[in-house]
């Protein structure tokens, strides 16, 4: 029989988790224990050559058996006897040799066969050949998972940090071949080998080899948000109840060598993340410092990523502590890609960001932020902005803070602007949703305690006359009137005549049964009836259009108006 033919073709043997003894993987290959290196060579370079001279009968060259010889030299031989007859193999013949030992065998016998091929490499100064090299690249790519742990925490016990170090970069190498699913696996087996640090670097580097090769930017990339979003749902998806991005982005952020890379990092993966809701957004905005964000949200901002920066914006300014605010207004505000949204931070601030469903911060706690941001030194444009928006905010406001608000704006310019846009949101939050009459009262007394008359004007016109090219609301004239006749009620007549006199005067937005609803609040009123039929003669009376004129002195006639009906006739006489 020739040597090594029935053996042809037979399965890879593998070693024993528990013994570490090789099964028979075939017969013919036995003699590769019992001879010495010498002779084995010789034999398998006789299998590679074949017998000579060429004849019929002559044995033909079978290179496939002397890859079979060497593998089986290779299983059946000690750890010892492979290092030590290394260097007497050809280069090849011994990459062969230690790297099928590393990928057929026990992995503990992998990994000491690889630990003491590393010394010997490095004790004998070149007279052993560099395969170390080669055996990582095999073990970090072909083995399982587990294996891989198991050889990295073989490593670390033997304090081989170069080893683990090469290991962990060749396996997440993109030429590696593994997914990120090995990965997201490979993590989770260090830890549980008690390799935690090492499980952190494998998380780093992953990281940065994905963000190293991104060439495009983050809107124009078809292959980088699922390399990010495979790995961040692999890494969900095998511990859900964990959050190990943020945790490890936490431990990152406390080397300080590390910061820079890990914002870059932190940005890559935010900008490329597609599921929803973002963890990792939430908990940037949330838990990470003011220099963090305004750093990270910069990042995004200048790559055109500006909705994430929202998002990331929103969390942070849903806090609690008015210190934190405070630092992340001034370090937003010094960004110089985030600086012009500065007033949208405060704004979100105000509202409570994420958390608006409790309702606005209230005037005691914004007067806190503007106290603390005086404290810290913030830019005097900081709290200029921050009194503009809190003052802006009119959504679950009562009336009188809205005024107190106001008037904390020192500048004329701006408080006459937000003015404006408090009486545009009053006049929808009245007219358009039905907000009870007591909330523009409110709004008219503070300002009137303020002296701030000017802003009640504003307020009155917007009512009565709203700047937005709206159509006519149905029922607006009773809401008005409703408003009149509490600011009668409030010692506020001067006001309340004036919000009926631009409202009943403007016969282009009030209706003939809008006069009349009018008529019918302002019976009941403390205002006089002199005055009552005064404001009708000098509004109503004096319409342009006839004909619109006379249907509402018929309306007023239909509900029995008779005397107001009467006096809106008369001044036409």
């Amino acid at each position: 029989m020739t040597e090594g033919q029935k053996a042809a073709g037979s399965a890879v043997a593998r070693s024993s988790e528990g013994d570490g003894t090789a099964e028979p993987w075939g017969f013919g290959y036995e003699w590769v224990t019992k001879c010495s290196v010498a002779a084995f060579k010789e034999r398998m370079q006789a299998m590679r050559e074949g017998e000579q001279p060429v004849t019929e009968s002559s044995e033909r060259p079978r290179p496939a058996n002397a890859i079979r010889a060497l593998h089986a030299f290779a299983m059946f031989s000690s750890v010892d006897r492979l290092i030590e007859c290394a260097v007497s193999f050809d280069y090849r013949d011994a990459v062969n040799m230690v790297a099928t030992a590393a990928l057929s065998r026990n992995i503990i016998h992998a990994a000491e066969l690889a630990i003491r091929q590393w010394d010997a490499e490095r004790a004998s100064e070149g007279g052993h050949p560099r395969l170390t090299d080669g055996v990582i690249h095999d073990i970090a790519c072909q083995r399982t998972v587990l294996d891989v742990a198991v050889f990295v925490r073989e490593c670390r016990r033997a304090k081989k940090s170069e080893l683990v170090d090469q290991t962990l970069r060749v396996f997440t190498t993109p030429s590696s071949g593994r997914t990120n699913l090995d990965k997201a696996l490979l993590y989770i087996a260090l830890r549980d080998e008690e390799c935690g640090q090492e499980a952190a670097e494998l998380l780093r580097l992953t990281l940065v080899a994905i963000t190293e090769h991104v060439h495009m930017p983050f809107q124009a990339s078809y292959t980088v948000p699922r390399e990010f979003q495979d790995l961040a749902g692999a890494l969900h998806q095998l511990s859900p109840s964990e959050r190990i991005l943020e945790e490890w982005v936490d431990a990152q952020l406390r080397i300080p060598d590390r910061v820079p890379e890990t914002r870059r990092i932190v940005a890559h993966l935010i900008a490329t993340r597609t599921d929803s809701p973002d963890t990792l957004v939430e908990h940037v905005g949330k838990r990470l410092s003011q220099h963090d964000i305004a750093e990270i949200c910069g990042q995004l901002a200048r790559q055109g990523s500006s909705e994430k920066c929202v998002l990331i914006r929103e969390h942070a300014a849903s806090r609690d502590n008015v210190e934190h605010l405070a630092e992340i207004v001034i370090a937003w505000h010094r960004s110089e890609a985030l600086t012009r949204t500065t007033k949208d931070l405060l704004a979100d601030i105000v509202a409570r960001g994420t958390a608006r469903a409790a309702g606005p911060r209230s005037p005691v706690e914004l007067d806190y932020l503007d106290t603390v941001l005086g404290n810290f030194n913030a830019q005097p444009e900081c709290r200029r902005l921050l009194r503009i928006a809190a003052a802006a905010h009119t959504d679950g406001r009562s009336g009188a803070d809205l005024a107190g608000l106001l008037v904390r704006i020192e500048r004329p310019r701006d408080r006459n602007r937000v003015a404006q846009t408090i009486a545009q949101r009053l006049a929808a939050h009245v007219l358009e949703q039905g907000a009870d009459a007591r909330l523009f009262v409110e709004y008219v007394e503070g300002l009137r305690g303020h002296g701030r008359a000017e802003a009640v004007d504003l307020a009155c016109k917007e009512l009565a006359d709203p700047s937005d090219p709206v159509g006519v609301i149905r029922g607006s004239g009773a809401v008005i009137a409703e408003i009149a006749a509490c600011l009668y009620g409030a010692a506020l007549p001067r006001d309340g005549w004036d919000l009926l006199e631009r409202c009943l005067e403007n016969e282009q937005r009030v209706t003939p049964r809008d006069v009349a609803l009018v008529v019918d609040r302002l019976r009941t009123s403390s205002m006089e009836e002199e005055d009552r039929h005064f404001l009708l003669r000098a509004t109503v009376g004096r319409w342009s259009d006839a004909n619109r004129r006379e249907e509402a002195v018929e309306e007023l006639r239909g509900r029995g108006f008779e005397e107001e009906a009467t006096e809106v006739i008369r001044s036409l006489r």
